[in-house]
């Protein structure tokens, strides 16, 4: 991908999600981001989505599909490293949305203000998966100071893991604690806003180069590979962007957390 920068720069919404896996914290995930980002940037399929995925995937239509797609041998070997980089390629995604109500049940239903109430400055990465993040986002993202760029990293904290001194002349964040927003050094502006109760960004269309976005594996009837093929689906059934790759940067396997990237990048037409 790193290749393609130009791209990047002229064709906006080029998504980039990371995935790790920490299943102890609540967090709005890629899943409703990325469909409401088809939904009110691009006017695209209308998806309801919530916040986490938790309960149902592996026991519904999910879970045929699995059964059916030629990528299952793939996600079966999975844990071998660079086997996830194949889990998208070749997918014979259904006709229909294959993903009911009872898929997007929460074990907690209560509004995300009250969990994101009070400000926590932490990471809930170890410090290997967050360095092999930032290399990644070194890599791929257009280089600092780029005249004319704007980045937007959703469901953002008091830390984006960019490169070290990296710097755009807008780079926005959306979140749910003004406090941890306001420490983040790297934003130029931020917005504090609850997706699940309102789901409208608060941008104009096609505002942005690159979407960051952050997905915790807390969806407990599914395993990593799955969730690759999760967020791959969400960027097949919304429209309007290439077909998903996936990027296994875990940096120590079975020894530091799994770190996954599943990009996109919107279609020119789009």
């Amino acid at each position: 991908m790193a290749n393609r920068l130009p791209n990047i720069i002229q064709n906006r919404f080029s998504i980039l999600t990371s995935l790790h896996h920490n299943s102890s914290i609540s967090c709005s995930t890629i899943i409703n981001s990325c469909t409401q980002l088809s939904r009110t940037l691009k006017r695209s399929k209308n998806l309801r989505l919530s916040r986490r995925l938790v309960l149902g995937i592996g026991v519904s239509s999910w879970a045929q599909f699995m059964n059916m797609s030629t990528t299952n041998s793939i996600i079966a070997s999975a844990r071998t490293k660079g086997a996830v980089d194949h889990i998208l390629e070749n997918v014979e995604w259904p006709e229909q949305f294959p993903f009911k109500d009872e898929d997007f049940q929460r074990f907690d239903e209560s509004s995300d203000l009250v969990f994101y109430e009070s400000p926590r400055f932490v990471t809930h990465i170890d410090d290997p998966a967050i360095a092999a993040l930032t290399k990644y986002y070194k890599e791929v993202f257009p280089p600092s100071n780029s005249p004319g760029v704007a980045l937007l990293d959703m469901c953002s904290s008091w830390v984006s893991h960019f490169p070290a001194g990296y710097k755009q002349e807008r780079i926005a964040g959306m979140g749910l604690n003004e406090e941890e927003l306001k420490a983040n050094k790297v934003l130029t502006e931020y917005v504090v806003q609850d997706l699940n109760t309102n789901p409208k960004l608060p941008f104009e269309d096609n505002s942005f180069d690159v979407i960051t976005n952050v997905a915790i594996s807390i969806w407990t009837s599914t395993g990593d590979a799955d969730h690759v093929m999760i967020v791959g689906a969400y960027f097949h059934y919304a429209g309007g962007f290439e077909p998903p790759q996936a990027v296994d940067i875990s940096p120590n396997p079975g020894r530091s957390d799994p770190m996954y990237i599943v990009h996109s990048r919107k279609l020119a037409t789009a």
